[in-house]
């Protein structure tokens, strides 16, 4: 079995690795700049080359990217390289525009750092892999025992730590109750014999679960972990009733609970949105919308009278109104503000159907992320009668708001999208948005509107109508 110290060389690995991809990139950007005449330019290989280097390692030390957890996920792993990807494109961007006169070549700064995202992206996911791979065959084990029980712990054995691919053994778990027999092979006895065991048998990690009452052997139990280096972890009372995410912050030492993991409410996650928003809408607007509303427009125009666009009022973040776009689907009606589209509705006209099922009804709507009311990927916006009518009846309902409504979003390829004929397919749609705001990523977003694309041409949806 493979040392666990060699797994420490993984760090030291990785960091030569990406400085060897990165004077990759450079000479592949060199190459389709200048051919096989590269420029004899020092400024080239020791301000760009040398700069870049010092940039990313400063990077990567800042975000932990040369650490990777016993448990990995892969999105998790690419979604916080991408961030540190696009961080370093900006601020080596930076430093060769106000630290030198020396006009570098963009053909040559946008190639390299576009083999050098494919490459780190690629080869993070390589060591992703390969970690698991490992673990799986039985190097860099830890032995793990817990004491005490619960739903949430039993939940966690079972979805984790008895998965090969994160590299724990389970050597005992102590409890007053009978174990499960899914567990009963790793039962070691009462929570008084976890102590005797831990100090006479080799462990490396303790897992608590024991309500407050219990302080006393918990105390003990750490007491013994750090007696014998065993690192230790408590899984908290109050987890067995809160379901939701949440995180502890200290205020003059005072921990203090925050309920709701919010990404965005991260400064960095919302500007790398805003920026995606921004250059993807204004690239959807001068590829797209130069040629398609002409068309759709002169369709609308050709079929029923009115007008070509169809505004309303609609809840935004934080509970603000803003007006939504759409082109307009249905004739003119009175009920628009109050009554949803059903299937075979008599208002949608025959145009307005396709551009219904194929989505382009909303197309305009990247005017309205242009301009900051919403978002392409978030909870999608509701008229202002849904909005008041479903805070009373779905709950947390409201909690949707806290984020940009988006033009698609994780309840609509989930399939909770269309008529909300009954309250729980609003509570569903809820529950899938507040879902998407606790567990924001950049790559999640990218995800959301490949799958809603390729159900656009690919995958006819019952519930678009």
């Amino acid at each position: 079995m493979m040392p666990k110290n060699n797994f420490k060389l993984i760090a030291l690995i990785t960091f030569l690795v990406d400085i060897l991809l990165l004077m990759l990139s450079f000479f592949i950007g060199m190459y389709i700049r200048f051919g096989s005449d590269f420029p004899n330019e020092i400024m080239y290989f020791y301000m760009f080359a040398a700069g870049c280097i010092l940039v990313w390692l400063i990077i990567a030390l800042k975000f932990n990217l040369f650490d990777f957890p016993r448990i990995l996920y892969v999105d998790k792993v690419l979604t916080k390289n991408a961030t540190s990807v696009a961080i370093f494109i900006f601020l080596s961007a930076a430093l060769l525009y106000f630290s030198t006169e020396y006009k570098f070549s963009r053909i040559f700064f946008i190639s390299t750092m576009y083999f050098y995202t494919v490459f780190i992206l690629l080869w993070r996911m390589l060591i992703v892999f390969s970690l698991k791979k490992l673990r799986k065959k039985g190097y860099d084990i830890k032995k793990i025992v817990f004491v005490g029980s619960g739903g949430q712990l039993n939940t966690l054995i079972s979805s984790v730590y008895l998965n090969p691919s994160h590299g724990y053994q389970i050597t005992g778990i102590f409890e007053d109750a009978n174990p499960s027999k899914k567990l009963e092979k790793y039962y070691k006895g009462t929570l008084d014999k976890a102590i005797d065991y831990c100090e006479h048998h080799n462990v490396d990690e303790m897992i608590i679960s024991l309500p407050h009452n219990q302080a006393d052997l918990i105390n003990k139990l750490l007491k013994c972990a750090d007696n014998q280096m065993i690192r230790a972890r408590v899984i908290t009372e109050f987890s067995e009733y809160l379901y939701q995410r949440f995180s502890i912050d200290y205020i003059e030492n005072i921990p203090v609970m925050k309920i709701r993991k919010e990404p965005l409410q991260s400064f960095s996650n919302r500007i790398l949105k805003r920026a995606f928003d921004v250059v993807s809408s204004v690239l959807i607007i001068l590829v797209l919308f130069t040629w398609l509303f002409p068309l759709i427009a002169l369709l609308i125009k050709l079929t029923s009278k009115g007008p070509i666009f169809f505004t309303q009022k609609r809840t935004g973040k934080e509970g603000e109104t803003f007006k939504c776009l759409k082109f307009r689907s249905m004739k003119i009606n009175g009920k628009s503000d109050t009554v949803q589209a059903t299937k075979n509705d008599e208002r949608i006209t025959p145009v307005g159907s396709f551009l219904r099922r194929t989505n382009l009804d909303e197309f305009p709507q990247v005017f309205n992320v242009l301009f900051n009311q919403m978002s392409l990927v978030g909870p999608r916006p509701h008229m202002l009668r849904h909005t008041e009518q479903y805070r009373v009846l779905v709950d947390k309902y409201m909690v949707r708001h806290f984020a940009k409504p988006g033009i698609t979003g994780w309840a609509q390829i989930k399939g909770f999208r269309g008529e909300t004929k009954k309250v729980q397919d609003m509570a569903n749609r809820a529950k899938a948005d507040i879902w998407y705001i606790e567990n924001w990523r950049f790559l999640l977003d990218i995800k959301i509107i490949f799958i809603t694309i390729w159900r656009m041409f690919f995958k006819k949806d019952s519930n678009a109508f």
